[in-house]
């Protein structure tokens, strides 16, 4: 498997890596979780059909809550209720910040068959680094309908079961999370997916609202 992984290859039977649109509990969303982690779960079935369980982790920036499923709209309410001044003072304070810690770190992925570790390495940063990984990972936690008050427990888990109905695809996710906090505003986070994906029939195109 690739540290990339290969979001417009293609499997043996013509379906492409990842999922355009995933249903989950029968809402549809078609938003970068749903295609991160279809994508990832496929490539790992693909170059590694024997593997049970992925485990991904590193350091990350701050808790885990509501604002990280829409951080867009998260982002334009915070820039709007700030001044020219406010703005330009937020900008250097980021720079500054960049200069000293450096670019983002890299996620580690363990690819495990039951209980044995098949191989470990660094994510790509131009697919995955660490500030972005607690915007996917609140997505687990909102498919498995987990209460906001639990997210930043050291240790949750859940389950959830997704359709990617155009290609015919059934994900059984059940995951661990655990954050463990380093010091302010710091968490190490790992997360154990063990996963099953499944063929089914695709369902015919229709109109559907999405998320």
């Amino acid at each position: 498997m690739s540290s990339t992984p290969r979001k417009q290859d293609k499997s043996p039977n013509g379906a492409p890596f990842g999922a355009r649109q995933l249903h989950v509990r029968n809402l549809p969303y078609d938003n970068t979780a749903a295609k991160f982690w279809t994508c990832l779960l496929d490539e790992v079935a693909h170059d590694c059909p024997e593997c049970t369980k992925l485990v991904l982790a590193a350091s990350t920036g701050g808790p885990l809550g509501p604002d990280l499923l829409s951080p867009t709209s998260a982002l334009q309410r915070d820039m709007e209720s700030l001044n020219e001044e406010d703005v330009m003072a937020a900008f250097q304070d980021a720079m500054a910040a960049l200069e000293i810690i450096g670019p983002p770190c890299t996620v580690q992925l363990r690819l495990f068959a039951g209980d044995k570790e098949m191989t470990e390495h660094a994510i790509d940063l131009e697919y995955l680094d660490a500030e972005l990984l607690p915007f996917l990972l609140v997505w687990l936690l909102e498919w498995a309908e987990i209460p906001e008050v639990f997210w930043d427990r050291e240790r949750i888990g859940g389950t959830f079961v997704a359709d990617d109905r155009e290609r015919g695809y059934r994900y059984t996710v059940r995951f661990a999370l655990e954050s463990r906090h380093l010091n302010e505003g710091l968490y190490h986070r790992v997360v154990e997916v063990i996963f099953h994906r499944m063929q089914a029939q695709p369902s015919p195109p229709e109109a559907v609202e999405r998320r």
